[in-house]
């Protein structure tokens, strides 16, 4: 942004009130937005700068310790402080920009001119365990910015469709309800759509160097563990090659993401790439490429694809932030406050659509408000979406719910709340941690649990029995989404046991999902409450499974790998007698495990509730799907 920009408004007369179709006082709001947005994105990555700076005097006193068998060092070391003096430039440069255009804006609007500010970062750091540790506390810091910064960058974005939102071609030609119009307010907007776009750099950056860190940045780190652990037996004898390989890997990633942040690279210039043509639309052949790429050809992609997002193969913390931006469009659109008309943008059939999802998205929009942490994994328009507790990328388990009858948007958090209690069943089941020599990996999360709403749930009991057209309509979704988060979770080399526990008609989605030869990506499928699984036998369930596109196979699943747990006087599980749902898995004729979960003392009376008590604190059921759960590893 030209810092003559207000001196060049007044000189040519362009900052006329006039040109205003709202109050100095809007103007003024949307100046402090931009403000706060750009200093918001300078904090946030001051953070990240520190976690950077200490992972590189991390690796610098690894190096002293390898000085005889690494002359020279590791070369990842000096690479990560280059990127945090990048990173660091860009950030204030960020905050500085967006704080003289907040400052110019007010002036310009009523007819005037501008001022600026800095701010500085520093860190410390001293080994083995100690470059480990700060390997993972900058990774995890890395997604954490980049997904905060992503809501700074929305924001902007969003000040500027906000400032020209009053013009927009209506049925009767242009509609001006609300605007900042004339040159001024066509370069007010620009330059805060530049500023967003600068911001929107940053993101990709730093969820660039939070993939790299987790998965070279882990190879380092287990490369480095290995070679202390054999020259504590015998000193000197400790193999230094696999960590002189994996530090070379870890640099030549990070002088991509400094590269990105000096600017050296355009993503205009980068060619279009057809993800889905490429892959097959292969979640493991998506995560591979995806990996492959630096940060320009990610950055163009999430441009040119909005509904990236929801694509199975990406991190989930690239997934959450394109994903969040989209919820936010989504949400401006049902407001009707987009440039273009808010709906009037939309074909007739999205916009109805977009009317009847509404309740759900708002719902949806609330229950991350309530938690920065959660991540969200998947959005689509007509409604239906995948919520994580956090980062299944780092987590040391993984469990997914997908819902039964009646659920959708509108509760997720009552979804979330039933696969939340999953994960604290089954960390309550697990032996206390204890001390020991081994790093705290900063970046870890014991179990992260998955709101899958990625399906049109039958409304009523009725519809249900009827049909499995509901459970089958989107199988493929959820079948592609275990296997896009075990792509992406094993390339750091390793692997966290995933369940995914389907409930009530949920049962017969996942019974249809893991039909699929191809197979399923799940450790354990759990089968709660089940009225029926879609196929009528074991025989027809299949496992997926591989660390690479290239070793990926599928296998049919063992009787300890599907498990059928009702109560004896839940109703729901004796419509599988009718045949419509399949079968119910644990019986003779299924197989799998079967596991009673009656509660002590239950009669006649408990056919009202035992149905949705399932997921209740305190049951037998919950303490044996923790047990379940937890028998995983």
């Amino acid at each position: 942004m030209p810092a003559s920009w207000g001196e060049a408004e007044t000189r040519h007369g362009l900052g006329d009130a006039s040109a205003l179709s709202f109050g100095q006082d809007v103007i003024d709001g949307y100046a402090r937005q931009v403000r706060v947005a750009g200093q918001e994105c300078a904090e946030q990555a001051s953070e990240l700068v520190e976690a950077l700076e200490e992972a590189s005097a991390a690796a610098s006193g690894m190096s002293a310790v390898l000085a005889s068998a690494v002359p020279g060092g590791l070369m990842s070391g000096p690479a990560l402080t280059e990127c945090a003096a990048l990173l660091a430039r860009r950030a204030s440069d960020c905050a500085t920009e967006t704080d003289r255009l907040a400052a110019d804006m007010p002036r310009i609007a009523e007819g005037s001119s501008p001022p600026t500010r800095r701010w500085r970062v520093v860190s410390p750091a001293p080994q083995a365990d100690a470059l480990v540790t700060a390997i993972d506390g900058a990774e995890a810091r890395s997604a954490a910015v980049g997904r905060a910064v992503s809501d700074g960058a929305e924001n902007l974005d969003g000040v500027a469709r906000s400032l020209g939102a009053g013009a927009h071609l209506g049925l009767a030609g242009l509609v001006t309800d609300g605007g900042w119009f004339g040159q001024s307010g066509s370069r007010a907007r620009g330059h805060i759509a530049d500023a967003a776009a600068d911001a929107r750099m940053l993101v990709g950056a730093c969820l660039f160097l939070s993939d790299v860190l987790r998965v070279e940045g882990a190879h380092l780190a287990r490369a480095v563990i290995n070679w202390d652990d054999d020259d504590k037996v015998h000193p000197g004898s400790g193999d230094h090659t696999e960590v002189i390989a994996a530090d070379q890997a870890l640099f030549e990633r990070l002088r991509e993401a400094a590269d990105a942040l000096a600017g050296a690279i355009d993503p205009d210039t980068r060619p279009c790439i057809d993800l889905s043509g490429t892959t097959d639309d292969d979640p493991r052949a998506i995560a591979e490429l995806w990996h492959s790429l630096g940060p320009a050809d990610r950055e163009r992609l999430a441009r040119d694809n909005p509904e990236l997002g929801s694509v199975a193969g990406l991190p989930s913390a690239t997934r959450d932030a394109i994903n969040r931006t989209r919820l936010s469009r989504l949400l401006d659109a049902l407001d009707g406050g987009v440039t273009g008309g808010g709906r009037a943008g939309l074909g007739r059939g999205a916009a109805a659509d977009l009317a009847e999802a509404g309740p759900g998205l708002v719902a949806l929009a609330d229950y991350l408000d309530a938690d920065p942490s959660r991540h969200l994994l998947s959005l689509h328009a007509d409604g239906r979406a995948v919520v994580a507790s956090g980062n299944p990328d780092s987590a040391d388990r993984v469990v997914t719910l997908v819902p039964g009858t009646g659920s959708s948007l509108a509760d997720v958090d009552r979804t979330g709340d039933r696969a939340a209690s999953m994960c604290e069943a089954a960390e309550s089941t697990e032996p206390a941690a204890t001390e020991s020599s081994e790093p705290v990996d900063a970046g870890t999360e014991a179990c992260v649990s998955v709101a899958w709403q990625g399906y049109d749930a039958p409304d009523s009991i009725i519809e249900a029995g009827r049909s499995l057209g509901l459970a089958r309509a989107h199988a493929e979704d959820l079948r592609t989404f275990t296997v896009g988060v075990d792509a992406v979770e094993a390339m750091d080399g390793d692997d966290a046991p995933h369940t995914v526990v389907g409930y009530s008609y949920g049962s017969a989605t996942l019974g249809a999902a893991a039909s699929d030869p191809r197979g399923l990506a799940a450790d354990r499928m759990i089968h709660v409450g089940s009225p029926g699984a879609a196929v009528d036998s074991i025989a027809e369930q299949w496992v997926n499974e591989g660390s690479s596109h290239e070793s990926a196979t599928s296998r049919r699943a063992s009787d300890d790998e599907v498990v059928g747990i009702a109560s004896r006087w839940d109703a729901v599980p004796w419509w599988s007698i009718v045949g419509v749902l399949g079968e119910r898995p644990g019986t003779d004729d299924f197989r799998g495990l079967s596991v009673d979960v009656t509660e002590p003392g239950a009669g006649p009376s408990s056919v009202r509730d035992s149905h949705s008590t399932y997921f209740d604190r305190g049951t037998v059921a919950l303490s044996e799907l923790g047990k379940l759960i937890a028998d995983t590893d």
